[in-house]
């Protein structure tokens, strides 16, 4: 959805929507009031969402930005900045919707599989804020029909958005770079707000992953809990999809990146060593290199 002064409001049905409203419900980590998806802007940590979403309010004012910013709740990260909302800025009602778009980016981006899998677990239904009188961001219960929702629902509408964004662009360089949103004093603490580029970041995730998931098979006194579902998500990433990683979109560049390819007596040494098969030691060698071969590469221009 695009901003505009004009929205337009829906009707939703409850039971064939995925409805939140208590955080702690299926569906609350959705909510920018959701604790456990923490971000990092500028090298700042950031509790929530909201949090973020509300200190692009006031770029002029990094006192107030540090106010909401050092709220450990996301509540009371909103509610902190309420007296200073004559001092909101001029293009509030203009932006606001692009702001949110952009929290949302980085909040998948920084917590891919938390937020990703979440997404993934409304399949392709409605997304829909139940709240009890905002009906702009959310969806209000309808007084003579409880299982309808009536509302503009800009914050579900937008979570549909980046779903699409998730499911088409999946493991690719757009997902994990976030650009700064191209509008005035688009400032963090008078700085202006940098790339947001978790790409190593992920990529050493997926190591530490894949390290804990050898140490089970070779290790049994580890025990099985410190691997997560993640581990399951992991086992099915294509090589050809790390690759994306590094190209910014599709037409940006026609050059494949090829992982490595391993020399044939290395691979018996290391079966040798291990007292496994050539061929099972060459799986391991292959998928391993991969990860390593993608962190070494240098980063694109980001222009």
């Amino acid at each position: 959805m695009e901003p505009n002064r004009k929205y337009d409001s829906k009707v939703y049905d409850a039971e064939q929507s995925c409805v939140f409203r208590k955080t702690k419900e299926q569906f609350g980590g959705l909510s920018n009031m959701a604790s456990g998806f923490p971000l990092r802007i500028n090298n700042i940590p950031i509790l929530s969402s909201e949090a973020l979403y509300q200190a692009c309010r006031f770029p002029s004012l990094p006192d107030v930005q540090s106010k909401i910013l050092n709220q450990r709740s996301p509540m009371t990260a909103k509610m902190v900045g309420k007296p200073f909302r004559e001092d909101t800025r001029a293009d509030w009602e203009d932006v606001r919707i692009k702001i949110m778009r952009w929290c949302l980016k980085v909040k998948l981006a920084q917590n891919y599989f938390e937020f990703g899998k979440l997404l993934e677990s409304t399949f392709d239904k409605q997304i829909v804020e139940d709240s009890s009188k905002d009906d702009f961001w959310g969806a209000v219960r309808d007084k003579s029909d409880n299982d309808k929702l009536i509302g503009v629902n800009a914050l579900g509408r937008l979570l549909m958005e980046i779903r699409h964004f998730y499911n088409e662009h999946r493991f690719s360089y757009n997902m994990f770079v976030v650009e700064p949103l191209s509008i005035p004093d688009f400032l963090l603490f008078g700085h202006p707000i940098q790339v947001v580029d978790e790409r190593i970041n992920f990529i050493s995730h997926l190591e530490r992953i894949m390290h804990c998931k050898e140490a089970i098979k070779i290790n049994y006194t580890v025990k099985p809990s410190i691997l997560s579902e993640e581990v399951v998500i992991i086992s099915d990433i294509p090589t050809s999809s790390l690759n994306t990683l590094f190209i910014k979109d599709k037409t940006a560049s026609t050059k494949k990146v090829a992982a490595p390819k391993d020399k044939p007596a290395k691979r018996k040494r290391e079966a040798k060593k291990v007292g496994e098969p050539a061929e099972k030691a060459k799986g391991k060698a292959t998928r391993k290199s991969s990860v390593r071969f993608l962190k070494d590469q240098p980063m694109l221009p980001l222009s």
